[in-house]
């Protein structure tokens, strides 16, 4: 009987995770909030790379206003990185660029670390926090677009 429980606790676990569970935070990142990428794209959008890696569905229905689309997530294959990859020559050193994955998880860290590794600085990268999915809609509404 324990063993009936434990695997019901368990699969819960993973189909919430699974099904837009919150994602965990990685002292190896460093993460920007919906409040704070809305503030740096209403006082100089210029200053702002938004690298959003959403797969197309999902950036046709919403998206940041001047954000990038790739389709590079889940950013595991050449193709994915290659996408990326066509954004480097136009990022200026004093830019930040913030990737915006659906959920800010994985795909959100493998764009990251493809990022370090072609020369960008720790400091100008950031992850949007909670990715677009938890971006607050009601309360942010004037810089998404449709």
């Amino acid at each position: 009987m324990k063993i009936l429980a434990i695997s019901a606790v368990v699969l819960t676990a993973l189909l919430t995770l699974g099904c837009g569970g919150q994602v965990k935070e990685n002292a190896k990142y460093n993460y920007i909030t919906a409040d704070e990428t809305a503030k740096l794209m209403r006082e100089d959008a210029s200053k702002l790379v938004l690298v959003d890696i959403q797969e197309k569905p999902d950036f046709e229905e919403e998206h940041l206003k001047g954000a990038i689309s790739t389709y590079a997530y889940p950013v595991k294959t050449d193709a994915e990185k290659a996408r990326l990859a066509e954004l480097l020559p136009n990022i200026k050193p004093d830019q930040k660029v913030v990737i915006v994955c659906p959920r800010g998880g994985g795909g959100a860290d493998r764009a990251y670390d493809f990022y370090l590794e072609k020369g960008l600085k720790k400091e100008q990268l950031f992850t949007l926090k909670g990715g677009q999915y938890e971006w607050p809609r009601d309360k942010i509404k004037d810089v998404l677009d449709k």
